[in-house]
This record gives C-alpha cells, structure tokens and sequence, in this order.
C-alpha cells in the first residue's frame, strides 16, 4: 500500500507490514529531523551572524541636521502625530524608517522637529519635518562629530563623494502613501515649526449647486489678524485651552476647477446665511462663543505648503526617484479617477431614473453636501443667531482650572 507522507516534500513508499512500516517512518522522521536540525541551527548562526553585520557605531560617523519635504494621503492614516493608541500614524511610519534605514540612532535623541500637525483624515503635500542626521560627508561646513568621538576616528574617517540619498532610503521602506521628495541641510538651529513663516491649505469640495460668489465675498472676510476661536472646536485639554487661536490669513481665492471650508461657508454658499455672518463670528462680542455647528470633513483638508526663508532651506531632489514618485501617484490617481468615473455615471443614470421625484437642485445633489458637511442635511435649518452657544473659551479655562485645584487638593489629602 502505499503512504504518502508530506513533510519536507518526501514522497515514502511502504509495504504493508505495520512492524517494518512503522521502522521506516521512524527512520524518514529521524533523518528528517536531523536535517530540520541542522539547517535550524545553520539559519540561526547565520541570523546571528547577519545581525552582527548589521550594528552600526553611530558615533564613527558624522551628522548633519537636515529638513525633509514629503506628502501623505490622510485618508490611508489617522493623524500625523504619534499617538499610544495607533501606530498607523504618518510619523510613526516615518520613525520606523528613519531608524530602519540607520538614518538616526534614536528618535528621542535626533531632535526631530515638523512643521504642522494635521488631524486623522487630513493630507499634507510639502509638509516639512526636520532632525540630525547620519552623514557620509565630513567636509561640508555643515557637518558635524558627536563630541565623544574620538581625534583619530575623524582623521581616519574616509568620506564619500557625495551625501547619503537620503530620498531614496526612505521612499524604499515607508508606505506608498507617505513620500519624500526633496531634501535640505540645514542649521543646527533651524526648527521646522517654528522657522515656518507661511503655511498654505488647500480644501477641495464638490460645487453642488454653491452660489461661489457669496463664498468669496464671505472668504474675503476672513483675512487679516483675527481670534478664530469661534471656527474651532476647542477641547477641555490644557494646552488647547492656553494656546493663543489668533492667526493671521494673507489671502483666500475659491475657484471652480473642474466641471464636477468651513461649514460656515458652505451655508452661506447654499443661501441659508448672509457673507456677514464671517465677520460676526469673528466679533467675539457679538459672538463670545461659539455657535453649535459641525465643522466640516477632513478629508478634503490639505496643508499643501509649508513656506522658509529661502537663505535657510535650500531644497535637493533626486531626479530618477521623483519620477517614479510621479508614477506611483499618477496610478493612484487614476484608480480613484476611474471609479469616481465610475460612479458618476450610475449616479447620472439612477437621477433620471427618479428625475420626477427630486423637488429641488438641492435634493439632487444632498449627498454631496452631506460629504463636505459630514452631517446628515436637516429637513428644516436653524439659523447661527439663534442656536445654542458652546462654553466660550474663558468658562472652559474656569472650569479646568477648578479641577486642577480640586485635584491638587486630593494628592495634598
């Protein structure tokens, strides 16, 4: 009879005799075994050995401290900043390259600096990050030893013609939603928040029917120095409550750029407000709250610039890795080009299907504005004067503050 046995891709041959049959599968299990044994024990020398290969004295190399320009697609993360609770956040995926990639020693130790924090669902184009880097060129002005290391290791140093491709390291272990494209040195002191001196966000959203020109009119309201506290949703933590919401906005266009903001916006643009309503929101005290209303969804939201002096960051590319930077984005692109597309025509084909039974503009296009709203539309709108009011930011500090007290007295007890 004859008994097929797959382990190790052994085909074994038995008769019928239990005894003997018995012997031979013990003797196959045996060699087998062994030879298990032996390539385990030869796997785990060369693992070993391969680790060994791998530590890299940190402190024989120079560093420099170097900004870096990359783009990610918020919708594939949930936030920029490392949280306990995830790890798929843009930062830590940028952390386990940087420290894969032998690029930095230790994340805690690189001082690792962004530009602007951006929530779950929002996308970043030239979002900045900087931190000190492994160099392999000592001769450049900005590079630099550890002062722990010693006079002989940095004369015996042997550089290389040029830096390390810092693009290319890392575009070969982050996700294909998170790229870097440029790379600059920088001063040991630069700080890529807080030596940013413009920022630039884009918000994309379907027109749906929106009067655009009460859109601009509105927008324009919003430039100049302003406190903003009244277009965000503050929470009770410490630092949000302490922080100052006073920004200056240089300018605001809304244009139509294909055939195909804020919530406040988007209810002046459908008529339910008037473009003054900006400026009262703007006038905390007409307004020393705010009123309750939705903010609108993130995943339009983009940080599409991040501005320096031009003396301080002077941006490098490499050429053969933004092209297919380019390439892996233009087939993103068009997979979610070709569904919308997609879409789009079973939408057109399932409207005049029902065409008799849409009462208005608004009802053919409510999806849309439920997108941009992220909210359900309500059948009957209440206007901002006349709706509830949020604590304002001074009652949320009073408050904080009492349960500060309140606990300090606890751990006094």
């Amino acid at each position: 009879t004859d008994f097929e046995y797959g382990i190790c891709g052994f085909q074994c041959g038995f008769l019928d005799d239990r005894i003997h049959h018995t012997r031979i599968l013990e003797n196959v299990l045996s060699f087998v075994g062994k030879m298990g044994t032996k390539r385990a024990n030869s796997d785990v020398k060369n693992h070993e050995k391969s680790k060994k290969a791998k530590i890299l004295d940190f402190s024989a190399h120079p560093k420099r401290k170097i900004a870096i320009q990359f783009f990610y697609l918020g919708w594939e993360h949930d936030g920029l900043v490392q949280q306990p609770n995830t790890k798929n956040t843009v930062e830590h995926h940028l952390m386990e390259a940087l420290l894969k990639t032998k690029i930095v020693e230790d994340w805690l130790k690189c001082d690792f600096s962004r530009c602007g924090r951006t929530d779950k669902g929002v996308s970043a184009f030239r979002q900045t990050a900087a931190f000190v880097a492994r160099s392999t060129y000592p001769t450049d002005p900005n590079v630099f030893w550890d002062d722990s290391t010693p006079e002989d290791v940095r004369n015996s140093y042997k550089s290389k013609e040029e830096e390390l491709p810092y693009i290319k390291m890392l575009n070969g272990v982050l996700p294909k939603s998170i790229r870097v494209f440029a790379w600059a040195p920088v001063g040991q002191n630069f700080n890529a928040r807080f030596d940013c001196n413009r920022r630039t966000y884009k918000y994309s959203f379907p027109k749906a029917g929106l009067n655009l020109e009460k859109m601009r009119e509105a927008a324009q309201l919003l430039i100049g120095e302003h406190d903003f506290s009244n277009f965000c949703q503050i929470d009770m933590n410490e630092k949000r409550l302490e922080q100052s919401y006073t920004r200056k906005v240089y300018d605001v266009t809304v244009e139509q750029v294909s055939t195909h903001s804020e919530n406040v916006l988007q209810e002046i643009a459908r008529g339910n407000e008037e473009p003054s309503l900006v400026s009262d929101l703007l006038n905390l005290s007409k307004y020393p709250s705010r009123p309750h209303y939705t903010l609108s969804s993130d995943t339009p939201l983009c940080l599409f610039d991040c501005g320096y002096k031009t003396e301080d960051v002077e941006w490098k590319i490499h050429e053969p890795t933004m092209k297919s930077t380019v390439s892996g984005l233009q087939k993103t692109w068009a997979t979610y080009q070709t569904r919308s597309r997609m879409m789009e025509n079973m939408i057109g084909e399932l409207t005049q299907m029902t065409s008799s039974s849409w009462d208005s503009e608004e009802d053919v296009t409510r999806g849309l504005h439920e997108f941009v709203q992220d909210r359900p539309i309500p059948t009957s709108y209440c206007k901002f004067e006349k709706r509830q009011m949020c604590e304002s930011l001074e009652v949320k500090k009073r408050k904080m503050l009492v349960k500060k007290e309140e606990k300090e007295k606890m751990n006094g007890n």
